[in-house]
């Protein structure tokens, strides 16, 4: 299980016409924000990444890398890209399914009976990552609805970085 003011495991993933990502080397002065989408059959998804081109120079502002990943193939992800009308945004993909869960905690869907769904895929999570690489935030979704909008995000990031606010949720002992 991930918890904040802990390190989060390595990523290196390849994306859609950036090269490879790796978490350890591409990220930002002030961290890294990981977005975990569903895939190319989601709507919300491709909402969302055009969402998260478009505040990428606010996050620039604050020192922050964003990639947005999924477990869907690069054939999937080239098609998610295009239907988002996205180039600056990294997308990795080919995140494979037991790192999604094991270690990055996303809860796994299996397709709807006639659905365009992979057979599984992993359901939306965002990370923002410490340049340490110590998890700072996790939030992580069964469904695709509700994700916390861009403007959140940066509003969120901005009061965290002025205000040198730690990271909650950190708490292990006995309860």
């Amino acid at each position: 299980m991930l918890i904040p003011g802990n390190p989060v495991p390595a990523l290196k993933i390849e994306t859609v016409g950036h090269g490879t990502f790796d978490l350890d080397t591409d990220k930002g002065e002030n961290g890294t924000l990981v977005i975990q989408y569903r895939g190319l059959h989601c709507p919300i998804c491709i909402k969302q990444m055009k969402e998260a081109e478009a505040a990428l120079d606010d996050f620039a502002e604050l020192g922050i890398e964003v990639i947005m990943i999924t477990t869907d193939t690069a054939d999937r992800a080239a098609e998610t890209v295009e239907k988002a009308e996205v180039s600056r945004l990294r997308v990795g993909y080919g995140l494979p399914m037991a790192a999604a869960r094991e270690d990055w905690g996303l809860h796994i869907s299996t397709a709807r009976e006639g659905s365009a769904e992979p057979a599984l895929f992993a359901e939306p999570g965002h990370f923002f990552i410490s340049p340490d690489r110590m998890l700072y935030y996790a939030w992580q979704q069964t469904t695709p609805f509700a994700r916390p909008a861009m403007s959140d995000i940066v509003g969120g990031l901005k009061f965290t970085l002025g205000n040198n606010y730690p990271p909650r949720g950190t708490y292990t002992g006995e309860l």
